[in-house]
């Protein structure tokens, strides 16, 4: 397959770190990395070593044995969901969680296009590189990498975590009034409209449905390595078969806030459950 294209050792950077404290100047962002230290440091963990165990399967697959155009395909889109799922987790860390959701969004986009790549044998990025996807253009004097426009569309669709974690987050990301009230003014009542701008404190309720998608993005990504172990160098099936258990308990651990998609009226709706700011307040329901 694209033998005329040699694949070189792919550069890895394995390691997932928090983010670093922020500075005292940017305003709600502090108070939102030491809550997030204080009350969700388990989730915050889970997620950290699911990302520091992809990196270092990453890391084992670079040897000349798993060097294959199916693989470093893969692997491309594969970087992208992760260094998109790292930086997802620092934007919870600092509060920002309307850039958390976004890329927890294109996260699950890559990871879907991935496995569709793995699925189909790298089909159709073989025929991408023997059509000339990467060329000289001497006209530009440019090297030429044509793009492609490339979806898993059929992955989305049918993957039980993929496809609801891409379908959710993409409604929370576009510019809905409703999902804009959910990140930036959920104070709001019948009686008023309560906006804010650049908010960045601490919201148990954003922060627990971040964190869980994350940590549903790496259970899928283990599948996806667990089903092409001979791809990828799997050094330690049983650690990423117990990583992936203890994710989803994380993911089902009964009060954790957590969204429901209901059939309302004949339309879809969401209902959001332990709805709360801070852990000491009373949970309530949403209803999107």
């Amino acid at each position: 397959m694209s033998g005329r294209y040699r694949v070189s050792p792919p550069r890895i950077s394995p390691v997932a770190t928090r983010a670093p404290k922020p500075p005292a100047d940017a305003s709600g962002s502090p108070g939102a990395y030491r809550q997030t230290t204080f009350v969700l440091s388990g989730d915050v963990e889970c997620v950290l070593d699911g990302l520091n165990l992809e990196g270092s399967i990453a890391d084992a697959s670079s040897g000349a044995k798993f060097r294959t155009q199916k693989m470093v395909a893969a692997l491309g889109l594969w970087s992208r969901s992760w260094l998109s799922r790292l930086e997802a987790l620092h934007a919870i860390e600092w509060g920002n969680y309307v850039a958390a959701i976004t890329l927890v969004r294109a996260a699950a986009d890559y990871q879907a296009s991935s496995l569709y790549v793995l699925r189909t044998d790298a089909a159709e990025w073989a025929e991408w590189l023997e059509g000339g996807g990467i060329a000289l253009a001497p006209d530009q004097h440019a090297t030429e990498f044509r793009l492609h426009a490339f979806r898993a569309a059929e992955v989305l669709a049918a993957h039980d975590i993929l496809g609801p974690v891409y379908r959710t987050t993409m409604d929370l990301s576009l510019s809905h009034f409703g999902s804009t009230l959910l990140v930036a003014g959920n104070e709001s009542g019948p009686d008023r409209v309560l906006m804010t701008f650049g908010d960045r404190d601490f919201h148990l309720g954003l922060a627990e449905l971040c964190l869980g998608w994350l940590a549903q993005l790496g259970m899928a990504q283990a599948d996806a390595l667990a089903e092409f172990g001979g791809v990828f160098a799997i050094t330690d099936r049983p650690r990423l078969d117990t990583w992936r258990a203890g994710a989803g308990k994380l993911v089902d651990g009964t009060g954790r806030c957590r969204l429901e998609t209901i059939e309302r009226d004949g339309e879809k709706r969401y209902l959001v459950h332990n709805w709360r700011r801070e852990p000491r307040s009373a949970p309530k329901r949403l209803l999107l």
